[in-house]
């Protein structure tokens, strides 16, 4: 899926999930991630938390947590092991009385159209186990496409790049 806006200004998706939701990722966010995109032929994939706030039935995305040194990372895997991940996510959500919350994952692939492995669908499920909440999933392409989705207790849904609008 392929944005029609350039990366650095806010996105509105329609979410697959929630009836009648929407997605908001705030473009600071997106730039921030799209520079961690895997560009060169030997770097490792990146990944962090997403968080934001849940207003039903819609998801608003104002930041994110980046690799940090005690993660594990290889060309085609990302393990989020550091914990800053949970640290910054906490601190958030006490900072604004609990309205910030953990959305969802990142990471990237090395590939022009990413699209989840196995791994990434093995990882998401567990998350989507212990939570009833629905949760967002974004992966960065090495180019501009990206693949985001949502998941709940019945599974994940692709959002639909016909969908996306604008702000």
């Amino acid at each position: 899926m392929v944005f029609a806006k350039p990366i650095g200004q806010d996105v509105v998706l329609v979410n697959p999930v929630n009836t009648g939701g929407l997605i908001l990722l705030e473009g600071e966010v997106l730039g921030a991630i799209a520079r961690h995109r895997q560009r060169s032929k030997i770097a490792p994939e990146q990944g962090g938390v997403l968080l934001g706030y849940r207003r039903d039935p819609h998801l608003h995305v104002v930041s994110a947590s980046f690799p940090a040194r005690g993660d594990h990372a290889t060309r085609i895997s990302f393990k989020r092991e550091d914990p800053s991940h949970a640290a910054k996510a906490l601190r958030m959500w006490k900072n604004t009385d609990r309205k910030i919350d953990y959305l969802g994952e990142w990471h990237t692939h090395p590939e022009m159209h990413p699209n989840p492995s196995s791994i990434d669908k093995h990882a998401w499920a567990a998350i989507r186990a212990v939570t009833h909440e629905v949760m967002l999933f974004v992966i960065a392409g090495t180019d501009e496409d990206w693949w985001i989705g949502c998941g709940d207790h019945n599974g994940i849904a692709q959002v639909d790049p016909k969908l996306v609008t604008a702000p």
